[in-house]
């Protein structure tokens, strides 16, 4: 048992139960809230071909099931179960494609005493089984043709509508072209070509293969027991019997030969400007926590905390952008800067942020800080009680990564990072992908206090 807690506020106790070869129950046992926490996460290997697939299919089933047939008869549903939501994540982690059906209740001990007998948990499972298992489907077995087309177009035009936000538009398009040939750089929404093609008998095949070899991660946050959510689990999805299915496998990106620079254009008017920098380094090649947390605090003092180096330095003191932020994604071993900023500007922006990197890299670093830093991050752990959303989200990660699901083994390892680390792990990268987005058109007064 692992306790997720801190000094304020009471203990969630963290237990993990398998209900099957390819699902298991992540428990989260808590009474600090007046509702509870549900998401059945399916996990699958991130890929050119079944990525679209998968977007695509989980938009379909939101349009109907047996029971349900409408969005407005599985909305009534939801009302007619003290206002349940159900939220559908669908992104990314490493070379995994990640979907999440994440449902939010009251818990029973606050409900009226008539309504008890039934437990809500037990009542949005059934709910998700339904959606999941039973969709509509024509008398052949087949999705319905109709909403397969009618998703189809909804994934075009948002695949469209990320050109008309540059800052999403310029960092999908920078990990496209730093990782070309590796699942992590795919689109899972594929592209308009591939999601015109797609035919509803691609769609119900995939569905059923996704049925039969999906790994399923279902995570709990709440009061009620981990015994009677089994239960109801098993009552619930007796048609979901996935055979074994391990993670699959993420690989980290390798450090290339020189950085390559791309140019792009677009008529906006501020330019977007990303830099990647690559180490090769992978959960399996560091050294327990304690490089994983000499990684965080870099990334954290670089450019994540208010104070960062890039806030102060970039951005505030020498005015080149108007933002400028990092981010570490230690399943693949990256981290990159992105920053909007004027067009003409963009060679010194480019250098300024360099510098920074290089500076830490050589232990050119205040041990203020790195104080600071590892008491922001701390902070973070501190407020993981505080939430259900992030008290699932670290569980996850932790079992997607591979690390220790326990904070408190995290926080201590955050605790006794030093300059000396800061510096050793930060010298493990180096550049390898310089992208800008030029911006070609006036920029407006709007545009710039938007940033």
């Amino acid at each position: 048992m692992i306790s997720l807690s801190t000094a304020a506020h009471p203990a969630a106790a963290y237990t993990a139960h398998p209900l099957g070869p390819a699902v298991t129950l992540h428990h989260l046992s808590t009474d600090r809230f007046k509702t509870a926490r549900l998401s059945l996460t399916l996990v699958q290997a991130a890929d050119a071909t079944a990525s679209p697939l998968m977007t695509l299919l989980f938009g379909v089933l939101r349009r109907g099931s047996t029971h349900y047939p409408t969005l407005a008869a599985f909305n009534r549903r939801l009302d007619e179960l003290y206002g349940t939501t159900l939220t559908i994540r669908n992104y990314l982690h490493g070379d995994r494609h990640v979907i999440c059906f994440t449902a939010e209740m009251l818990e029973d001990a606050f409900l009226p005493a008539h309504d008890r007998e039934r437990p809500l948990s037990t009542e949005v499972l059934s709910l998700l089984a339904d959606l999941l298992l039973h969709p509509l489907t024509d008398e052949t077995g087949r999705l319905r043709a109709g909403a397969v087309e009618s998703e189809r177009q909804s994934l075009v035009d948002s695949l469209r509508a990320i050109r008309n936000d540059p800052r999403v538009y310029a960092g999908d398009r920078f990990r496209c072209l730093m990782c070309p040939d590796e699942p992590y750089g795919l689109s899972i929404g594929g592209t308009e070509e591939q999601v015109a093609a797609i035919t509803p008998d691609e769609v119900t095949a995939f569905w059923r293969h996704l049925l039969a070899e999906t790994r399923c991660e279902l995570f709990y946050v709440g009061r009620t027991s981990a015994a009677d959510l089994a239960a109801a689990f098993r009552s619930s999805f007796t048609d979901f019997c996935p055979g074994r299915a391990p993670l699959p496998p993420t690989i980290p990106h390798p450090v290339p030969a020189s950085p390559q620079w791309i140019e792009e254009e677009m008529p906006i008017g501020q330019g977007k400007l990303c830099l990647g920098w690559s180490s090769g380094l992978h959960h399996a090649t560091l050294d327990g926590p304690a490089d994983e947390a000499a990684l965080l605090v870099a990334n954290e003092l670089l450019g994540v905390m208010q104070g960062s180096r890039l806030f102060r330095r970039v951005r505030e003191e020498r005015g080149l952008c108007y933002y400028c932020d990092s981010a570490l994604d230690l399943t693949k071993g990256i981290l990159w800067v992105a920053c909007g900023i004027r067009p003409d500007r963009r060679a010194e922006a480019e250098t300024a942020i360099r510098a920074e990197v290089e500076a830490i890299a050589q232990g050119q670093i205040e041990p203020s800080e790195v104080e600071t830093a590892k008491l922001s991050l701390l902070n973070s752990y501190r407020q993981l009680p505080d939430s259900q959303g992030a008290m699932e989200s670290h569980c996850l990660r932790a079992l997607l990564n591979d690390t220790a699901s326990d904070p408190s083994v995290m926080a201590n390892a955050i605790s006794s990072v030093t300059v000396a680390d800061v510096a050793r792990m930060m010298a493990c990268f180096h550049l390898d992908t310089v992208y800008f987005l030029k911006g070609t058109a006036e920029q407006s007064e709007e545009e710039d206090e938007h940033d």
